[in-house]
């Protein structure tokens, strides 16, 4: 086996605690935003950013209810598209128009990855796209259970024993969703280690990102080499 590959250390700029970002992370689904993005969202919220997850299904009530629960334990605030449905969004004008207003202020934003194979996570991507396409605001995307093979991280936010477990009480929030076998607590774990091992931590959540302001995200970039 061949050595882990090892940080370049080009560490980004932090952000003055008195200078608050506006963080918005884009779920497909409710969860979607916990799995990919969980610990990362709450590092913001915990520093004293303001953070938002914008669900893009939110015409089932009760999905939409677990979903603002989770985000409070995050520290974010819940926005929901009231007319997405879960297996059958759209993307359409009214929609990219929607989430420009919804991301209008935003410095960080954070979705899921374009190669994906559920067609909701797709259709996400493809409107975050538009809707920043006029933007200059710092955008990563991250992974998700179903992304594909072109999903190649560049930027690693660290684990800590904390953050996993304020992202898994968020998680434990989406009681309908219990029987997922990628929101278990083993699964979670197997996954934070994989790429922990791939940047050069003991655990790690993953983001390609696209563009980059100097004061956007508090993560250190890396070589993207991968085991022999």
């Amino acid at each position: 086996m061949s050595e882990r590959p090892h940080p370049k250390g080009i560490a980004l700029h932090q952000p003055h605690p008195s200078e608050p970002l506006n963080v918005v992370g884009v779920s497909p689904h409710a969860d979607d935003a916990e799995y990919g993005a969980g610990c990362l969202l709450a590092a913001y919220a915990a520093a004293g950013h303001r953070v938002s997850i914008v669900l893009m299904t939110g015409v089932d009530e009760v999905r939409s209810a677990e979903a603002k629960a989770a985000a409070a334990v995050l520290g974010a605030d819940l926005v929901t598209d009231p007319t997405g449905h879960d297996g059958c969004l759209d993307v359409t004008g009214a929609r990219v128009r929607w989430l420009e207003e919804q991301t209008g202020r935003a410095d960080v934003v954070l979705a899921p990855h374009p190669d994906d194979t559920h067609q909701d996570h797709r259709a996400t991507s493809a409107i975050v796209s538009a809707a920043l396409r006029r933007s200059g605001v710092s955008l990563s995307w991250y992974r998700t259970p179903s992304s594909g093979q072109a999903f190649a991280p560049t930027a690693f936010h660290p684990v800590t024993e904390h953050l996993a477990r304020v992202r898994q009480r968020a998680i434990d929030m989406h009681r309908t969703q219990a029987d997922r076998i990628y929101l278990q607590r083993d699964h979670l774990a197997l996954k934070d280690a994989w790429f922990g091992w791939l940047s050069g931590h003991p655990a790690a959540e993953p983001f390609e990102v696209v563009r980059q302001r100097l004061t956007a995200p508090p993560v250190r970039a890396v070589a993207t080499g991968r085991p022999g």
